[in-house]
């Protein structure tokens, strides 16, 4: 009897056990199913950052910078992102973004909730699929890409501060950003024929924008009047294309066609009533408006065709070695833009002087593109890729030349005032801090305080209103003509002198080689040689515009060179890039800059390690000539700039992209400039300004003045001439409001040094 029991109580057990097993193997099919098929997935990520950064220089001895020389940045961000499934073929999703400033934790009107990201997308049958909202785009580089920066074995710790920045932006990749309607269509023929892609796509990249022409946001040069200065839209701005591609011999080769036509819809053109004249203006007129578009300095609508043809083919998947890395693809493309030039009339506006007129400007770009390479598993590997560009000057496709970059001043951003807007050019300016440093929604302070009408547009400047806005690089906005001229203009030496557009920047021709190889996973290295010219020089006065970069960089893997059981890395490179400009009459000016990293990263615990990195950038400007001498806020020459920046600390990794880190960091940066035109310009008016100074005096005390009276006027006349003259008259963009001249024979070169000193703690999570 008790073996029955036993036996009993032990099937009961038995199929008990089996049951659960089953009823969990059940409840999970189901749930893998709702997961596929319907229900609700949801994933996303959280940004946190609490930075502090301090500003020091021991050159503005007087204190005449009275802006705060601290900056708090302490934000979360958390981005939801939700997939609704109602049915197996169509599905709606969000990405819902939450966010707040934790130093204004009791404020609720600081907090943000906003849908960063919005669209419906579905299939019919396995061929068909569609997306209504926003989708992301990248067919190649000469058709629709967002050209980034590219630094060869970027310190971990400086790569991570980067990946946040870009994910702030929702930047994915060389993908770019887009609003509207995509259908594809893949059909599956036979092996040899191979896949045929099919793609139409329907984007409205900019729409009718009135945006503040003094404000930070929304502009590239706020109060300035020159063409490209703001984005503000005077009517909606679409894309309109297909792609089409086919696959033969079992995917191995390709062949691909992309018309696209980029235009504005001139039936959205809407005007606004706006103040003739910026705060910046003496001649303000608060009561006094103005009927204008909304972008008064971008009046040439856009109309650009675009078709582009390329051809590739995997030679090693042809011949079936896995060990064999070989494949190639060419491109050409074609723009032709018409540019609509308005009437221009006289004074009255009735009377047209110039009748409007319309002229088509063609250009076209090649690109060649072949990867060689070969492995041997668990043992080495080597590889080539090529890139040869033959792009002429009239080549025009905004939906590729569009940078993801655009450098701005990021981190006490106060202290720069007036001259913050001019970034590369700005007196505070750096390499890193525009790369790496964001916040979503940054207020400064005014100026001035007071709140009646005089005091406030006192507290203004010439950069941005004195209102929140957000403070960041990098970006997917489509630039129209005149604002890719003059963000070029104000492009980062160090990091865009080559190609500031990517491999579809206009007006080049040469090749680019990178070489990579590596050894058991243990060392890896690389090396780059690009060579470019400009097609035709942008000025009758330069003969040839030449670009070379060559560097190279290496990666070691200590813990696998050591047998150590955690990670641990060590990297460093150095890239040179010079620009030689020589002009028919003989002369030369030359832009030379280098780029140094070091990185390393090692952990001791299995999710706790440290790392750190190095960066310099040493970059002389030689002799500007024409055409660098019309650069946005150069008023007085660059001659040597001497960047650093160096960051350590320790985090807790997770994963790639999860991570907990607590970082201190420094950035000190010199820049040496030419200033014999403003001490010029200060000797040349000091002698008439201290003879009618010493006049005057005399004239006061009604005798002649004795040896300690003429030394207090002859620096009292100092010190007036620069503050009331110098300041006004002879101020310029590039130079710290600090800047004195008031040494009558000083050199004429002033080398100006700040440094910040940075304390950071970040969190990062996406799941």
């Amino acid at each position: 009897m008790k073996n029955i029991l036993i036996a009993l109580l032990t099937a009961s057990v038995a199929a008990s056990a089996s049951v659960v097993a089953d009823n969990q193997k059940a409840l999970q099919a189901k749930a893998d199913s709702a997961n596929a098929k319907r229900g609700v997935e949801i994933g996303g990520s959280i940004r946190a950052v609490a930075q502090r950064s301090s500003f020091s220089t021991d050159q503005d001895v007087k204190s005449l910078n009275q802006m705060p020389n601290v900056e708090h940045n302490e934000f979360v961000s958390a981005d939801l992102s939700f997939g609704f499934r109602p049915y197996e073929s169509v599905r709606a999703n969000v990405i819902m973004r939450l966010g707040g400033g934790m130093q204004e934790y009791f404020a609720a009107a600081s907090k943000t909730i906003e849908a960063k990201w919005l669209n419906v997308e579905g299939n019919v049958g396995k061929n068909f699929y569609w997306v209504i909202g926003d989708f992301r785009q990248a067919i190649s580089p000469l058709s629709i890409y967002n050209p980034g920066i590219d630094i060869m074995y970027e310190p971990t710790i400086f790569a991570r501060k980067r990946h946040m920045a870009q994910k702030e932006q929702l930047l994915e990749g060389d993908k770019r950003n887009l609003q509207g309607v995509n259908l594809q269509f893949r059909q599956e023929i036979d092996p040899m024929i191979g896949e045929l892609r099919v793609e139409a796509f329907l984007a409205r990249v900019n729409r009718v924008s009135v945006l503040d022409l003094s404000g930070a946001e929304g502009n590239i040069l706020p109060n300035d009047t020159i063409a490209g200065a703001s984005l503000a839209s005077n009517t909606d701005k679409w894309l309109v294309g297909g792609n089409i591609e086919l696959l033969p011999m079992q995917k191995n080769v390709y062949v691909g066609v992309t018309p696209m036509l980029i235009f504005d819809n001139e039936k959205s053109k809407s005007y606004v009533y706006k103040h003739p004249y910026n705060w910046g203006s003496e001649a303000f007129e608060y009561d006094v408006y103005e009927r204008m578009d909304s972008n008064p300095y971008e009046d040439i609508p856009q109309n650009t065709l675009v078709f582009s043809g390329r051809v590739g083919a995997d030679v090693a998947g042809i011949l079936k070695n896995k060990n064999l890395t070989l494949d190639f693809v060419g491109e050409y493309a074609m723009s032709i833009n018409k540019i609509k030039k308005p009437a221009k009339t006289d004074e009255t506006g009735t009377n047209v002087l110039v009748p409007e007129s319309e002229e088509s400007v063609n250009g076209s770009a090649i690109l060649a593109t072949l990867n060689a390479g070969y492995k041997v598993d668990s043992s080495w590997s080597a590889g080539v890729t090529i890139d040869v560009v033959m792009n002429d000057e009239k080549w025009f496709n905004n939906m590729a030349q569009s940078p993801s970059f655009f450098a701005q001043r990021i981190l006490n951003s106060d202290k720069d005032g007036n001259t913050v807007k001019y970034g590369v050019n700005s007196p505070l300016y750096s390499t890193f801090d525009a790369l790496y440093n964001y916040s979503p929604k940054f207020a400064p302070a005014p100026s001035s305080l007071g709140t009646d009408g005089e005091n406030l547009k006192a507290g203004q400047t010439k950069s941005y209103n004195i209102s929140p806005y957000n403070k960041n690089s990098w970006g997917s906005n489509v630039y129209s003509i005149a604002q890719l001229e003059l963000i070029n203009k104000m492009m980062d030496p160090a990091l865009q002198l080559a190609l500031p557009n990517g491999l579809a920047t206009a007006n080049r021709k040469g090749i680019r080689a990178l070489v990579k190889g590596d050894w058991e996973g243990k060392i890896e290295a690389q090396a780059l040689v690009s060579l470019f010219n400009q097609v035709k020089p942008e000025s009758d006065l330069v003969d040839k515009v030449s670009y070379k970069e060559f560097g190279g960089g290496a990666k070691f893997d200590i813990a696998k060179l050591t047998g150590y059981s955690k990670s641990a890395e060590f990297s460093g490179s150095i890239k040179h890039s010079e620009n030689e400009i020589s002009m028919k009459a003989g002369e030369a000016a030359k832009i030379t800059s280098n780029f140094i990293n070091v990185g390393t990263s090692v952990q001791f615990l299995p999710r706790l390690g440290f790392t750190a990195g190095f960066q310099m950038i040493n970059t002389d400007y030689g002799v500007l000539a024409d055409p660098y001498s019309k650069a946005v806020g150069v008023d007085v020459p660059h001659m040597k700039s001497k960047q650093m920046h160096v960051m350590g600390g320790f985090d807790y990794s997770v994963a790639q992209n999860a991570w907990l880190s607590l970082n201190i960091g420094l950035i000190t940066v010199q820049n040496d400039y030419n200033t014999s035109s403003l001490a010029d310009a200060y000797d040349a008016a000091y002698p008439a300004f201290l003879e009618e100074s010493l006049k005057k005096a005399k004239n006061q005390k009604k005798a002649e003045l004795d040896a300690d009276e003429v030394a207090a006027v002859t620096q009292n006349a100092k010190e007036t001439l620069y503050g009331k003259k110098i300041k006004q008259q002879y101020r310029v963009a590039n130079m710290p409001d600090y800047y004195n001249i008031e040494d009558l024979g000083a050199p004429k070169t002033y080398t100006h040094k700040f440094s910040q000193m940075i304390f950071e703690a970040s969190i990062n999570v996406e799941f």
